[in-house]
């Protein structure tokens, strides 16, 4: 995932730019077939010809971060924005955060040629109403190289399948109602299909889904030594537990594990050392009571992501993959949303 970054680089810069980094490079969620949604998925942010500039603004970012944690602190905490939105009392959403970043990228980088951002759509006025009701919002606008107008919706999607022959449109998401079916069909339908207010209702315009996510697949008879087998694309997939699944699991011995903030579901986590960090035993198995006792105290009752680290030369601990655990009781997939 590191694109030929520097581990120096890549550790030291904060989360928030590694986020930033897997939105904007991570391959397209919907990893079947395209062909009944091509019209809108799997078309690129920018032109070929600004990859360069754009891997540079990027890295600059890595080594001067300030302005984007500046931007995402502020949109998630507007009355504190030099707080760090990582450590906030009351966590963002991730939708949010990712938000954020998305905006940050559109606007800042030379990637396009940003117009406008959260623009409303509203519904013709009705005789003898007053007021408009509003339909919905545009996530981006901007011009591609050639002065086309563009239309972009942003998606971050996290969904796991109960069963191999479960049909991925009823994977379903960390509340246990939504599915990839409702929110498709949303995109496709509803977010992608709004007529452009003035001054851009006479121009053509093209539409563009821009979907990242993580696929979670069933682990029951899989140990950690074959989830590379298992996920060939540890940015898409990971292997799904239950509590008592996940007991059991035995791992690599050179590996340590800990469970992510919610905040931490996007990008790749690195950190320097091995601060919270947990190693399986002789026997390959965790310490589950123990793990469970230093996860994020708001997700108890919700998935849990459990992030697998291995260390580089310089002693830095990266995520190499992550794991879906469910509740208790996990939700069965449901149809519609």
């Amino acid at each position: 995932m590191r694109h030929g970054v520097d581990a120096t680089i890549w550790t030291k810069a904060p989360q928030a730019w590694r986020d930033l980094w897997w939105l904007v490079y991570a391959p397209a969620f919907w990893p079947w077939d395209l062909r009944s949604a091509a019209g809108v998925f799997g078309h690129r942010l920018w032109s070929p010809a600004r990859d360069d500039a754009v891997r540079r603004w990027l890295l600059t970012q890595a080594h001067d971060p300030s302005e984007l944690c500046a931007a995402v602190n502020k949109m998630a905490q507007p009355n504190h924005p030099d707080a760090d939105y990582l450590s906030a009392a009351q966590p963002m959403r991730l939708g949010r955060l990712a938000e954020a970043l998305f905006t940050f990228f559109i606007q800042k980088s030379p990637a396009v040629d940003w117009i406008a951002s959260g623009v409303p759509i509203y519904a013709p006025p009705e005789t003898g109403k007053p007021g408009r009701q509003q339909l919905g919002e545009l996530d981006a606008l901007w011009r591609d190289d050639t002065g086309a107008l563009v239309h972009a919706e942003l998606a971050v999607k996290f969904y796991a399948l109960a069963k191999p022959s479960t049909p991925a449109g009823l994977a379903i998401g960390p509340d246990g109602v939504e599915n990839w079916q409702h929110k498709l069909d949303k995109l496709c339908a509803r977010q992608l299909t709004h007529a452009l207010p003035p001054p851009w209702d006479a121009e053509p315009v093209k539409r563009l889904a821009h979907v990242r996510g993580r696929w979670f697949l069933p682990g029951h008879d899989v140990s950690a030594d074959d989830w590379v087998s298992v996920a060939p694309d540890g940015l898409r997939f990971g292997p799904r537990f239950s509590r008592a699944q996940f007991a059991t699991v035995s791992f690599p011995r050179n590996c340590k594990v800990r469970f992510l903030r919610r905040l931490e579901w996007l990008g790749p986590v690195s950190q320097p050392d091995e601060h919270r960090l947990f190693s399986p035993g002789n026997d390959g198995l965790l310490d589950v009571a123990a793990l469970v006792s230093d996860a994020p105290v708001y997700s108890h009752e919700r998935v849990q992501m459990l992030g697998v680290f291995k260390s580089d030369a310089a002693g830095a601990w990266h995520e190499e993959w992550r794991t879906w655990i469910d509740p208790e009781r996990p939700a069965e997939p449901t149809i519609g949303g």
